[in-house]
């Protein structure tokens, strides 16, 4: 007796959800709205602030130039508290620039072009990077 009540009060529950299911349905798909109650909804998206740049400024060389000498100086400024990474296609030269920011080095560069990376990065991490390209010829023009 007790199980056949367990079984009915089930079968009960299943059918009670069967015709609410249906109900609502019913409901839904019959349900109208009105246009004037229809509201447009525009989402924007958000855009990142940037955080404050390091500066970095490159005096000499200039990017894109063509020198005749593989011995190239290399000047420029940026953040006197940063580390200054030059890496070119055979080296990678650490910089500490002098208390004004201001830093200068010399480089040996292969014939041909040359990519040279300077990377200015701050002790809380945040970092700046400049690329250049340098062309050494020794060909008279």
């Amino acid at each position: 007796m007790r199980i056949e009540k367990i079984i009915l009060s089930i079968g009960a529950i299943l059918v009670g959800l069967f015709v609410a299911g249906i109900a609502f349905y019913i409901y839904q798909t019959t349900r109208t709205i009105s246009p004037g109650s229809i509201q447009t909804i525009t989402i924007n998206k958000p855009t990142p602030t940037p955080g404050p740049q390091i500066p970095l400024s490159i005096d000499t060389p200039i990017d894109e130039s063509v020198v005749s000498s593989q011995i190239v100086a290399m000047s420029g400024k940026t953040d006197p508290t940063a580390t200054l990474i030059v890496t070119t296609d055979t080296t990678d030269t650490v910089v500490t620039p002098a208390s004004t920011g201001a830093f200068s080095l010399t480089l040996t560069l292969s014939s041909g072009e040359n990519r040279i990376i300077l990377t200015s990065v701050l002790p809380n991490g945040q970092e700046t990077q400049k690329v250049l390209t340098v062309n050494v010829t020794t060909e008279n023009f």
